[in-house]
């Protein structure tokens, strides 16, 4: 316990936090936007000693917290209530003026929660201090119109946080449930506090839709999100295949409301129709259905956007998508006057399942001062799009969709050799729907890079070559789907050109490198075991490296090649650096 009290308090602040905020965060990548929250499990270090206490306090009584469904129970006048509260402890200790935040976790019907928050003594005082609230509530209790008790209780909830908390600022709110005119359950309390918000995150598991309308002008954040289907495309009635003018008929279950685009810092909304993107930023014209010039956004201090398109669902669906993508290459309302919102700040930028020409809608961002880009399931007009017309992009995460053509992987190998030309990139990952091997260009301009991921499909060969070209790098992560035979590595090396001289200083293949990053696929056992040696005997080289990575099934083998390395006395390296490295499994 010594050695712990003499922790620098930073140190233990980190450590209390992490007992507090993890455990149980949501598994989809969508309902992680919401959820600092876990198992609260710091009151414990309250009863260590007086440093721990002192660290600890601070987090715990700052956190109101009401967790409803879990065993703990409370008794009321109205019976026992499920509930998990430190609310009581907050008051009686006089730190109720200095809590910043209220965390509501609901494993019950909304019913319940009006109750439980009665139950926890929060309702009925003031907290002027409390100007962010965490609200999850995953489960999915659907509301009929005939049950009034829900809609009931759903205003209740509203009415009660509303005169709690007069100064609240940041909401981050993830639920599956609605009222019975379909509205989000937080509604109310987001429509009378919009005036005020600087951060709204709204994740839906169904239908996202807000009533209110009026005008955030104070909002910095907005993230909103539906974990539902967002579009069905679908072929109208009486269409084919000749015509030449396709239309679409979206189901849109994602309601954008209407805020102020030149106070938004920070922009993420998602799935969303490949039309009318910007209709929620400014005002269009009922009687000529066009949008109105006076009421444009530009989007004057937004310096990060993510847009998430919906999702194709059939291949009839697909077919229609890529004939329309040939007549309306970048739709909206923007193409229809030539006019977009500007983006004079934009410094990342995020597309995500865009079913049009990508490389025109790229276009319409300021691409000469992109610094972040990412691209996800991005497939038509891919292949067209080069990373070089952004001059000063530092980092790119692009998924490489599966090539149209017969010479598919001659395309592949284009565009990566293209990519690998982008001198002002320090971290880039490349990922590829199907791992297969690939060929690595010849010769980098990757002058700068320290964060590669090639999940693309590579020889082992070309690891070290990698490690050579790339002096600065610090971390790689590779997927390996071929290892040649000794026979033909043989081969390989006696026809090899000399382009490195021997010396001393050859067998160190890189100085800078501290994690590395080994993914085996679609190899043979045999291979599998060459291909783990392979990797021993380079980690041997690399007298940086701090961690190395590994499937969980290949841990045992790596570990027993390391050792062998290690054992060997007659090696023309130096490995005891191998005693302090790590070995880790791949998180996926």
């Amino acid at each position: 316990m010594t050695k712990f009290n003499t922790l620098p308090p930073r140190i233990l602040t980190r450590i209390f936090e992490y007992l507090f905020w993890t455990g149980v965060c949501g598994k989809d990548q969508t309902e992680q936007l919401v959820l600092p929250i876990g198992q609260y499990e710091v009151l414990a270090c309250l009863k260590v000693s007086h440093a721990w206490r002192k660290r600890a306090a601070g987090l715990f009584y700052r956190t109101a917290l009401v967790s409803v469904g879990t065993n703990d129970t409370v008794h009321t006048l109205g019976g026992t209530c499920h509930v998990r509260t430190n609310i009581r402890l907050i008051l009686e200790s006089g730190y109720a003026p200095k809590t910043t935040r209220l965390v509501l976790v609901i494993d019950a019907e909304p019913d319940k929660l009006a109750k439980c928050l009665l139950a926890s003594e929060f309702v009925g005082f003031e907290w002027p201090s409390i100007n962010t609230l965490y609200f999850y509530h995953p489960q999915n209790h659907e509301v009929r119109p005939s049950s009034m008790d829900q809609n009931k209780a759903i205003d209740d909830v509203n009415q009660y946080l509303l005169a709690s908390m007069p100064n609240l600022k940041h909401i981050y709110a993830l639920s599956g449930t609605s009222d019975s005119f379909g509205l989000f359950a937080l509604d109310d309390l987001i429509n009378v506090r919009m005036p005020y918000l600087k951060t709204l995150t709204v994740v839906a598991q169904g239908a996202l839709k807000l009533g209110f309308h009026g005008h955030a002008q104070l909002l910095r954040h907005l993230t909103m999100h539906t974990m539902a289907r967002a579009l069905d495309y679908s072929e109208p009635s009486g269409s084919s295949d000749d015509e030449t003018d396709c239309s679409l008929q979206t189901h849109v279950l994602l309601s954008v409301p209407r805020v102020h685009a030149e106070s938004l810092v920070l922009l993420d909304i998602g799935p969303i129709a490949p039309t009318n993107i910007w209709a929620p930023f400014f005002g269009t014209n009922e009687a000529s259905n066009v949008p109105d010039l006076n009421t444009l956004p530009n989007f004057l201090c937004l310096r990060k956007l993510r847009l998430v398109f919906g999702v194709q669902a059939s291949q009839s669906e697909d077919r229609h998508m890529h004939r329309a993508s040939k007549h309306r290459n970048s739709p909206g309302p923007e193409t229809s006057v030539g006019i977009y919102p500007l983006f004079p700040q934009l410094e990342s930028l995020t597309v995500e399942q865009y079913p049009y020409n990508i490389l025109l809608f790229l276009e319409n961002f300021p691409r000469s001062q992109l610094l972040h880009l990412k691209l996800y399931k991005c497939l038509h007009h891919f292949y067209e799009l080069s990373l070089c017309v952004f001059s000063r992009l530092q980092s790119a995460c692009i998924d490489i969709p599966e090539a149209p053509h017969a010479s598919k992987e001659q395309d592949e190998e284009t565009w990566i050799s293209k990519a690998f030309s982008v001198s002002t990139l320090r971290s880039l990952s490349l990922r590829a729907s199907v791992a297969h091997q690939v060929d690595l260009p010849s010769t980098y301009q990757l002058h700068c890079l320290q964060n590669l991921d090639l999940s693309i499909g590579m020889r082992s060969v070309e690891v070290e070559k990698l490690l050579v070209e790339l002096k600065h790098l610090r971390s790689l992560r590779v997927t390996i789907t071929e290892v040649l035979s000794k026979t033909h590595e043989y081969l390989s090396r006696s026809i090899r050109p000399k382009k490195y001289t021997k010396s001393k200083y050859t067998r160190v293949l890189s100085t800078t490198l501290e994690q590395l990053t080994i993914c085996l696929v679609d190899l043979a056992a045999s291979r599998q075991r060459r291909a783990l040696a392979k990797t021993a005997w380079l980690a041997a080289r690399v007298p940086s490296l701090l961690s190395l990575h590994t499937q969980q099934e290949h841990l045992q083998v790596l570990a027993s090649c390391i050792n062998n390395v290690q054992a060997n006395k007659q090696a023309p390296v130096d490995a005891r650096h191998l005693s302090n490295m790590r070995l880790c499994t791949i998180l996926l």
